[in-house]
């Protein structure tokens, strides 16, 4: 019998699974293992079988991990659209390789490696989503001006996107190095739940004997999601691309009105239909704005959630639109306008400039009572953000615990570490070989103090931020894969608050002690930049979970698991750079006012308060108190502080899309496995027709949406660059 350590996670192992484990009977994906999914004993026993029996031939195959990165790559592109326009990434790749690994009829290991390296192409872009932007922000927005004055001169954009794409490369390469040492750790001898791993480990279990029904479902889903792209696609082209002029003349390659709204000004019913959102209250709105917008990305992505999930979000945006904007109209309450220091009354907001419209801006003023406090609201929804996500943190201290010890005796002498068995002489290397860890640590720090240097930052400071990014990286990604095998969800944006935070403050107040100075816009971009750094480190350490869990499972060596991710990042890190500097640029200038980029205005108000004092602190400090308050009752500040940022007419198709998926699941789906006893490959293959409708409407949505973003930046995009 293999011997286990004592979990709080380890389940209690059947009788058949302890016969078959002890006479060496279990194997892949037959019904036992399922039964015994983290026991400790099997994935202990599967580690050691896969030791012996990994090394099959054919396993590895380029073509397949080059189909998969090609598809994880657009996914870059896709995340970087998704992710601005609602604040969220979903993993959507996987499903797309999937499918073509059915219809293709790819092996369970060929599928896992070549889904790993999709995801490590299509999950590098997350520290570009949340935090690149803010540079852009601070530094083209006038409505983000302090005292009339920029934070962050724009002549250094020029020079961001190099420095950004080659240090996230090597920040990843990083973070999947130290995923070594928590491999052995949390999936073999104490294996974290992973919520939401089993399904995938039954979607390899369907595809290693592909019957030809359902070979037929998988392609019959990939049609599904081809229509779904087609369909999500047009509607975003009518909605957005802009093929006329202001005075409504047809003019494709200089327009700024879509064919929906010149339909609209045509009928006369630009009250009741603008921009993508159906209008319901008259304008101009006094105490509500409500309006509901045209948005397949939001249906999909409550889709994938489901209600429950989704109702937490929309709680917090709800919040905003009933509860803080109208209170703070009531209350005549204070609008500040860091540009000039000025305060306004939030309900005569609509009469300063002679103008009397909703939801516009004059000189970045909110010129309407609703816009003005929903603006107000946003400043307690990033600290509600922030709040829930330290408290979070805090409440996983004691990991901090368990942390240093599992890794003391994983790099240690004992039978675990991992440099233990790592290379099977006739058959070559099972784990990456750990003592790479130090290596690449080393490159690591003297690549990165290289690039920043060369990209014309102090030096001290970047050989400073060097140490600090392989230390945070290191101690922050343990948390992140501790969470994210615990819940299934990755503290991103907590971190991220905290590596600035640690930032600013070494670099304003740390290193002036030693004589060093910098510019307050240096200082803001070297910490903006290296927070964008650590966020696709700390996000490829939390990712790698569920695919290397399932490659447990499947019979893979984590050697090829750990090439694959590292493959796929490189072409992904450049994807997500290229993208994030169009995006970001048509963002803060106000040519792609559609996205709202929560986490990227969260960081660039989090910054003008701690270097500028513009800030409301009185609602940023009533919004930690109310996310600190809400993540220790009932565990939901962060996600509750992200919908209060995001604006209703995107957040309503959200829940009738988590609202829908449980529907159907209940009147649909049941009834029609009870009716006809369908089996569990049949009532898997149909939900999985669903991720595909999911998955077509934010791909289709978020392709066109950057079709749109290159049609009107790109032209301006030069005197930034150049």
């Amino acid at each position: 019998m293999v011997g286990v350590r004592r979990s709080k996670y380890r389940q209690p192992l059947t009788s058949k699974g302890i016969e078959n484990i002890e006479k060496g009977r279990m194997d892949w994906l037959e019904p036992d293992m399922f039964s015994n999914f983290n026991t400790g004993a099997l994935e202990q026993y599967l580690d050691e079988k896969n030791r012996r029996d990994a090394f099959r031939p054919g396993v590895w195959s380029w073509k397949k991990v080059m189909i998969a990165i090609l598809i994880g790559a657009l996914f870059a592109m896709v995340n970087q659209y998704v992710g601005l326009k609602v604040g969220m990434v979903i993993a959507g790749s996987w499903y797309i390789v999937y499918l073509i690994g059915m219809v293709l009829r790819w092996s369970p290991p060929s599928l896992n490696i070549a889904a790993t390296a999709s995801n490590g192409a299509a999950m590098i872009c997350t520290g570009f989503v949340f935090s690149f932007p803010a540079i852009y922000i601070l530094a083209l927005d006038p409505a983000e001006m302090v005292n009339g004055k920029f934070l962050i001169d724009h002549t250094v954009l020029s020079a961001l996107l190099p420095i950004a794409i080659s240090a996230s490369m090597i920040s990843g390469v990083l973070g999947v190095m130290y995923f070594i040492i928590f491999r052995r750790i949390w999936l073999v001898e104490d294996p974290l739940p992973t919520p939401g791993f089993e399904a995938l480990v039954k979607l390899m279990d369907l595809s290693r004997a592909v019957s030809p029904e359902s070979s037929a479902q998988a392609k019959s889903s990939a049609l599904q999601a081809l229509k779904w792209i087609s369909i999500s696609g047009f509607l975003t082209f009518l909605r957005d691309f802009p093929l006329f002029d202001p005075e409504l003349r047809f003019k494709p390659l200089g327009g700024s009105v879509s064919i929906l709204d010149r339909v609209s000004e045509g009928l006369g019913a630009s009250n009741f239909y603008s921009g993508g959102d159906f209008i319901f209250t008259k304008p101009p709105a006094r105490l509500l704005d409500l309006r509901v917008n045209i948005i397949p990305i939001q249906f999909g992505v409550g889709w994938f959630m489901k209600f429950q999930t989704a109702l937490v979000i929309f709680l917090g945006t709800f919040f905003t639109v009933f509860v803080i904007v109208p209170a703070a109209i009531l209350l005549k309450a204070p609008y500040f306008w860091p540009n000039s220091g000025e305060y306004f009354d939030v309900s005569q907001m609509h009469l300063f400039f002679g103008v009397d419209l909703v939801d516009t801006l004059y000189n970045g003023i909110p010129n309407s009572p609703v816009r003005a406090a929903y603006s107000m609201a946003q400043v307690i929804a990033i600290g509600c953000i922030l709040g829930g996500g330290l408290i979070a943190l805090v409440k996983m201290l004691p990991v901090f615990k368990t942390v240093i010890g599992d890794v003391l005796v994983s790099v240690g002498k004992g039978d675990s570490a991992p440099h233990k068995a790592v290379y099977v002489p006739g058959k070559g290397w099972y784990e990456w070989p750990a003592q790479h860890i130090l290596i690449v640590m080393a490159v690591t720090t003297v690549l990165t103090c290289i690039i920043f240097i060369f990209g014309g930052f102090n030096p001290v400071a970047s050989v400073i931020f060097s140490v600090l990014l392989v230390l945070l990286t290191f101690i922050l990604g343990a948390i992140a894969v501790k969470v994210m095998g615990e819940t299934g969800t990755e503290p991103v944006s907590a971190t991220s608050f905290l590596v600035l935070l640690a930032l600013m403050f070494t670099f304003n107040i740390l290193l002036p002690v030693f004589g060093v100075r910098m510019s307050q816009s240096e200082i803001i971009v070297m910490s903006i930049v290296g927070t964008t750094v650590f966020g696709g480190a700390i996000s490829m350490s939390g990712d790698v979970v569920t695919n290397f869990k399932v490659g447990l499972y499947t019979g893979n060596r984590p050697h090829d698991l750990v090439k694959a991710t590292t493959l796929g990042l490189i072409p992904g890190a450049i994807i997500s750079g290229i993208f994030a500097v169009i995006f970001s640029e048509g963002l803060a200038t106000g040519q792609l006012s559609d996205l709202a980029a929560p986490q990227a205005h969260a960081f660039s108000v989090f910054v003008k308060g701690l270097v500028a004092n513009a800030i409301q602190w009185r609602l940023f400090i009533f919004g930690l108190g109310l996310g600190a308050f809400l993540e220790l009752l009932v565990g939901i500040g962060t996600a509750f502080g992200l919908g209060m940022y995001l604006p209703l007419n995107i957040q309503i198709p959200m829940l009738m899309g988590g609202a829908a998926r449980d529907l159907w699941e209940k009147y649909y789906l049941e009834p029609k496995v009870k009716k006809y006893n369908w089996g569990e490959e049949t009532r898997t293959m149909k939900l999985m027709g669903t991720y595909m409708m999911a998955t077509g409407l934010m791909v289709g949505e978020a392709v066109i949406g950057t079709i749109v973003a290159l049609v009107i930046v790109v032209p301006s995009l030069g005197k930034f660059l150049g």
